[in-house]
């Protein structure tokens, strides 16, 4: 459900109308960075309620075909498990979550794990690895990174702990998923890019020498675009990420976002050392079919009718398409309605993607768009 205006009693109100028909609900809230002043007072409404929830805030929210800079998109789902916040993910002494219980109770099937993480702290890559060392492929997972459009660092999940930074939320129901991954970002050069020193998110060096220069070399020659250092860098980054290399797969495209007065390079989210990496560059065309392609990976028996289907897209992606974001969302809708699927898509503009790669790892993605059908077994018309 869709509400352009925040009015906290309206959305606890569609809260309450929606838990109405689950004996265990949990509520999963997309919120416009735009209302976090109105954050503590959700809050305060929405344990009032007594429904378990979690929220985040976002660059904008996608309802159908179109994207939005204000409002919130409420989902309910039935709950397999209460809600879990992981805090203080800026160091490295985190706690990780154990889910052996939630794993025992859904044993016979695989529950849906929808997970919103402050997508500016520096461990977020880190809890996704222990998430799934812990879990495997025993729970689908689907999520965004939550924050705002200026990339500053400041409080985006929220649940009836508080709103806070440097954390991730997760909400989880026992509806099956499938789930597609895919962006259309193609290479451009052969050339491997090595990061053979970094630091979580933090690249030092390509090559064995500074990741700006060589970095700089390589969009020049193969995209013949220069890139400054100056207040610009990201807006002309974004054009020419970076791509993790894996076997069998598209790249996992890492988003170049900012750049340090050493001549580092910060990414989004985390690369490894030793990472084997290339340029990458993408045009409306190709970014515009892999959204397509997304839903195709998704897909299961057509006479299954989803109950949700949840999107997740790329804030930077939204930068590299400009006008014809729209008519990605709207391949989105269409491809659904070529594959039977009568769901409305509802989601958010996030800052970093994350999702279960098909059976495999999971994983924090940047430019990417994810698709996520939820079943209930029901019959939908």
């Amino acid at each position: 459900m869709y509400f352009d205006q925040i009015d906290e009693s309206s959305l606890t109100e569609a809260v309450s109308n929606a838990a109405a028909p689950y004996d265990s609900p949990v509520a999963v809230i997309f919120l416009s960075e735009k209302h976090a002043d109105n954050v503590p007072d959700l809050i305060k409404r929405l344990k009032a309620l007594k429904v378990p929830f979690i929220g985040g805030l976002f660059p904008a929210l996608i309802h159908g075909e179109k994207a939005y800079h204000s409002g919130a998109i409420i989902n309910v789902f039935p709950s397999a498990h209460a809600p879990i916040v992981v805090t203080g993910l800026d160091q490295d002494n985190y706690t990780a979550p154990d889910l052996t219980e939630l794993l025992e109770a859904n044993s016979s099937s695989q529950a849906t794990a929808i997970i919103f993480m402050d997508a500016m702290t520096v461990n977020n890559t880190a809890l996704l690895s222990d998430l799934f060392h812990h879990v495997g492929n025993r729970l689908h997972f689907f999520g965004g990174g939550t924050g705002y459009s200026d990339l500053q660092h400041r409080p985006s999940v929220f649940t009836r702990d508080g709103f806070i930074k440097d954390a991730a939320v997760i909400a989880f129901t026992g509806l099956t998923s499938t789930i597609g991954v895919r962006h259309g970002w193609q290479r451009i050069s052969e050339e491997p890019l090595i990061a053979t020193r970094s630091h979580k998110n933090t690249v030092f060096e390509l090559n064995w020498e500074p990741a700006f220069d060589i970095y700089k070399a390589s969009v020049q020659e193969h995209g013949q675009t220069d890139i400054t250092t100056g207040a610009d860098f990201h807006a002309k980054a974004s054009l020419f990420p970076l791509g993790l290399f894996r076997e069998g797969q598209e790249d996992v495209v890492r988003d170049p976002i900012a750049l340090q007065e050493s001549g580092h390079i910060q990414f989004v989210s985390s690369v490894p050392e030793n990472s084997v990496m290339h340029l990458l560059h993408g045009n409306s065309a190709s970014l515009i079919e892999a959204a397509s392609m997304a839903v195709d990976d998704c897909q299961w028996d057509k006479h299954k009718q989803a109950s949700h289907c949840l999107i997740i897209d790329c804030y930077s992606r939204t930068l590299a398409l400009g006008d014809a974001f729209d008519t990605e969302l709207q391949a989105v809708s269409r491809r659904l309605k070529e594959h039977g699927q009568h769901c409305l898509p509802e989601g958010a503009v996030t800052l970093g993607e994350i999702s279960s790669y098909g059976d495999d790892y999971l994983e924090l993605f940047n430019k990417t768009v994810v698709i996520g059908l939820l079943h209930d077994g029901l019959l939908h018309e």
